[in-house]
């Protein structure tokens, strides 16, 4: 019985004294391929992706953002690109004033007194209810209404489209200046229709206006007339005239004073209140148009 227990007491010492003396065995080391392998995939880095901060070049979202919760932005309205709200707006252009004038329906409505080549329907148009002076058609028509002058100074008279006053007019042909004056002695420069206030232009004359005063003293015969400005259907021309102090110096035969203003001593139409007051002061032709 002692062999035995002795036996067994030296097999555990001897047990004991080998499992002190083996070495230890180092952890197994993992591939570098096996590393890899084990990287996450994406869908194991949704977490870390949730993490890294968001891209510069990727706004935040704003939260005044008005986009639709369907996913459709609402239409913002865009400025208009031609308007420009530093520049200064045109002011509207007032309305053209009226004036108290022949009334018509049609052209034939607008001979007033005796009628002749030049004066006649096919000289008119009636324009919105306004007569409208046309002028010479032609040289025929000329030729017609100075026929007289023409036996009497050999004179020819044609239809001149640039006339003085705006509108075509019967003026006499010429060559020169010189035979432009028919009304005073051949050179004289003093009066308002003699060699200085013609232009011989395209062989025809034109009326150039008064130069002076004087010009229109001498020619009237009286201190009275002066040389002053007028407008003819867009055209300017110097004329004699008698210069008014107020309105009451303006009446003539056909419009009485009431019509009129002195301004800047010239008698100017005035602007009509209705066509009732174009007939009380005229007559019952004539409209505020």
């Amino acid at each position: 019985m002692k062999k035995v227990l002795f036996l067994l007491s030296f097999l555990l010492v001897f047990v004991i004294s080998c499992g002190s003396s083996d070495p230890v065995r180092p952890e197994k080391q993992e591939n570098p391929t096996d590393q890899a392998d084990s990287t996450d995939t994406p869908e194991d880095t949704d977490h870390a992706d949730s993490e890294k901060p968001s891209d510069p070049a990727e706004p935040a979202d704003d939260p005044t953002d008005s986009t639709d919760p369907t996913g459709q932005a609402e239409p913002s309205e865009e400025p208009d690109e031609d308007k420009n709200p530093d520049e200064p707006q045109e002011p509207e252009e007032p309305a053209a004033e009226k004036f108290c004038q022949y009334a018509c329906t049609k052209a034939s409505d607008c001979i007033q007194g005796e009628s002749n080549a030049t004066n006649d329907e096919d000289n008119y148009k009636c324009e919105n209810h306004k007569c409208v002076y046309l002028g010479c058609l032609n040289d025929a028509e000329c030729e017609e209404v100075y026929e007289s002058v023409t036996a009497a100074t050999g004179t020819v008279y044609r239809c001149n489209k640039n006339g003085a006053y705006g509108y075509p007019e019967c003026t006499p042909a010429c060559s020169s200046a010189a035979d432009c004056n028919n009304l005073c002695e051949a050179g004289t420069t003093q009066y308002a229709y003699d060699l200085d206030n013609y232009k011989c232009e395209s062989g025809l004359c034109v009326y150039t206006g008064c130069n002076s005063d004087s010009e229109c003293e001498a020619t009237m015969s009286s201190s009275d007339y002066k040389c002053l400005t007028q407008e003819y259907s867009g055209k300017t021309l110097n004329i004699c005239n008698i210069p008014c102090e107020t309105a009451a110096d303006c009446g003539n035969m056909v419009y009485p004073a009431e019509v009129y203003i002195c301004e800047n001593r010239q008698c100017r139409m005035k602007s009509c209140e209705s066509d009732e007051w174009c007939a009380e002061n005229i007559n019952s032709k004539f409209s505020c148009l």
